[in-house]
């Protein structure tokens, strides 16, 4: 989560996450993005490639139950993988 915090505007995160991206496709693995809070950090990652989410943007975290209310930053255009 700290590592995506504000991800959409700091470089070196940015380079970091990069570095995953192209590690992980390497070796075949898929990347989940957990704690994506804001639309800006969601729409930064998903134009990285990333397509697996997690965080407050969605939906608060529940106990032992999916939440009734889960958001999906529809104006930003999620394609059919969402």
């Amino acid at each position: 989560m700290n590592l995506l915090r504000g991800v959409d505007n700091k470089g070196p995160r940015q380079a970091i996450i990069k570095g995953i991206m192209v590690t992980a496709t390497d070796l075949g693995i898929d990347v989940i993005a957990e704690g994506v809070e804001t639309t800006d950090e969601f729409m930064w990652l998903r134009d990285e490639g990333i397509w697996l989410f997690q965080g407050y943007l969605f939906a608060k975290p529940t106990f032992e139950q999916l939440s009734n209310e889960i958001n999906l930053p529809v104006q930003v255009g999620i394609d059919s993988r969402f």
